[in-house]
Protein backbone atom coordinates (compact mmCIF):
# COMPACT_ATOMS: atom_id res chain seq x y z
CA UNK A 1 0.00 0.00 0.00
CA UNK A 2 1.37 3.15 -0.95
CA UNK A 3 2.25 5.68 1.88
CA UNK A 4 0.21 8.74 1.06
CA UNK A 5 -3.02 6.18 0.20
CA UNK A 6 -2.54 4.59 4.08
CA UNK A 7 -2.09 8.08 5.42
CA UNK A 8 -5.18 8.88 3.71
CA UNK A 9 -7.15 6.07 4.61
CA UNK A 10 -5.59 6.62 8.60
CA UNK A 11 -7.23 10.19 8.70
CA UNK A 12 -10.33 8.42 7.14
CA UNK A 13 -10.45 5.97 10.09
CA UNK A 14 -9.69 8.73 12.77
CA UNK A 15 -12.67 11.15 11.43
CA UNK A 16 -14.91 7.80 11.52
CA UNK A 17 -14.06 6.42 15.18
CA UNK A 18 -15.03 9.11 16.75
CA UNK A 19 -12.19 10.88 17.98
CA UNK A 20 -12.38 14.31 17.50
CA UNK A 21 -11.47 15.73 13.96
CA UNK A 22 -8.89 18.26 13.14
CA UNK A 23 -6.59 19.80 10.77
CA UNK A 24 -3.17 17.99 10.95
CA UNK A 25 -2.29 14.35 12.81
CA UNK A 26 0.89 13.50 14.05
CA UNK A 27 3.22 10.74 12.34
CA UNK A 28 2.95 8.41 15.85
CA UNK A 29 -1.15 9.30 15.53
CA UNK A 30 -1.12 8.44 12.17
CA UNK A 31 0.92 4.77 12.39
CA UNK A 32 -1.33 4.29 14.98
CA UNK A 33 -4.55 4.01 13.24
CA UNK A 34 -2.78 1.48 10.83
CA UNK A 35 -1.61 -0.27 13.50
CA UNK A 36 -5.16 -0.86 14.89
CA UNK A 37 -6.27 -3.19 12.54
CA UNK A 38 -9.45 -3.87 14.27
CA UNK A 39 -10.57 -0.57 14.66
CA UNK A 40 -10.73 -0.69 18.99
CA UNK A 41 -8.21 2.14 19.25
CA UNK A 42 -5.97 -0.06 20.93
CA UNK A 43 -3.03 -1.65 19.91
CA UNK A 44 -2.63 -5.20 20.95
CA UNK A 45 0.73 -7.22 21.46
CA UNK A 46 -0.34 -8.60 18.10
CA UNK A 47 -0.81 -5.38 16.07
CA UNK A 48 2.47 -4.12 17.86
CA UNK A 49 4.12 -7.00 16.80
CA UNK A 50 2.99 -7.18 13.39
CA UNK A 51 4.07 -3.45 12.69
CA UNK A 52 7.55 -4.27 13.57
CA UNK A 53 7.65 -7.90 11.43
CA UNK A 54 6.07 -5.97 8.58
CA UNK A 55 8.60 -3.37 8.25
CA UNK A 56 11.62 -6.36 8.73
CA UNK A 57 10.14 -8.16 6.27
CA UNK A 58 9.92 -5.33 3.73
CA UNK A 59 13.36 -4.13 4.52
CA UNK A 60 14.73 -7.69 4.14
CA UNK A 61 16.24 -7.42 0.76
CA UNK A 62 18.27 -10.34 0.60
CA UNK A 63 15.77 -12.67 2.36
CA UNK A 64 18.03 -13.67 4.96
CA UNK A 65 15.40 -13.05 7.80
CA UNK A 66 17.04 -10.50 9.58
CA UNK A 67 17.96 -6.13 8.58
CA UNK A 68 21.40 -6.25 7.74
CA UNK A 69 23.04 -2.78 8.17
CA UNK A 70 23.76 -2.50 4.22
CA UNK A 71 19.68 -2.47 4.06
CA UNK A 72 19.01 0.42 6.14
CA UNK A 73 22.44 2.30 5.73
CA UNK A 74 22.50 4.69 8.47
CA UNK A 75 20.29 3.60 10.57
CA UNK A 76 22.07 0.65 11.68
CA UNK A 77 23.91 3.32 13.55
CA UNK A 78 21.21 3.89 15.61
CA UNK A 79 21.46 3.02 19.73
CA UNK A 80 18.14 1.35 19.26
CA UNK A 81 19.70 -1.17 16.42
CA UNK A 82 22.60 -1.35 18.85
CA UNK A 83 20.76 -2.37 22.01
CA UNK A 84 18.05 -4.47 19.62
CA UNK A 85 21.04 -6.61 18.35
CA UNK A 86 21.82 -8.99 21.37
CA UNK A 87 23.86 -11.76 20.11
CA UNK A 88 26.10 -8.41 18.54
CA UNK A 89 26.32 -10.20 15.23
CA UNK A 90 25.50 -6.93 13.30
CA UNK A 91 22.05 -7.72 12.37
CA UNK A 92 18.50 -7.72 13.84
CA UNK A 93 17.33 -11.36 13.53
CA UNK A 94 13.50 -11.69 13.72
CA UNK A 95 13.79 -13.00 17.33
CA UNK A 96 15.27 -9.77 18.00
CA UNK A 97 13.38 -7.77 17.09
CA UNK A 98 10.14 -9.57 18.25
CA UNK A 99 12.19 -9.24 21.92
CA UNK A 100 12.81 -5.33 21.64
CA UNK A 101 9.32 -4.84 20.56
CA UNK A 102 7.70 -6.74 23.17
CA UNK A 103 10.01 -5.02 25.80
CA UNK A 104 8.98 -1.47 24.10
CA UNK A 105 5.53 -2.44 24.61
CA UNK A 106 5.72 -3.14 27.99
CA UNK A 107 8.30 -0.04 28.91
CA UNK A 108 4.78 2.01 26.25
CA UNK A 109 1.79 0.01 28.72
CA UNK A 110 2.09 2.27 31.50
CA UNK A 111 -1.59 1.31 32.67
CA UNK A 112 -0.74 -1.95 32.33
CA UNK A 113 -3.77 -3.29 30.87
CA UNK A 114 -1.96 -5.19 28.60
CA UNK A 115 -3.02 -2.32 25.32
CA UNK A 116 -1.51 0.48 23.86
CA UNK A 117 -3.69 3.81 23.68
CA UNK A 118 -2.47 6.36 21.17
CA UNK A 119 -1.33 8.58 24.03
CA UNK A 120 0.83 5.93 26.02
CA UNK A 121 2.60 5.29 22.08
CA UNK A 122 3.14 8.89 21.61
CA UNK A 123 4.44 9.37 25.15
CA UNK A 124 6.73 6.60 24.61
CA UNK A 125 8.11 7.96 21.14
CA UNK A 126 8.19 10.61 22.71
CA UNK A 127 10.68 9.49 25.24
CA UNK A 128 12.57 7.66 22.66
CA UNK A 129 13.60 10.45 20.65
Amino acid sequence: MKPAFSALIAICLLALSGLSARAEYTVVEVNFIIADTNGDLLLSKTEYLLVALDALHKLDKNGNDAIDPDEIGDLAKDAEFEDGDSDKSGSLSVEEVISEKLADFEAADTNKDGALNVEEVTEFEAKKN
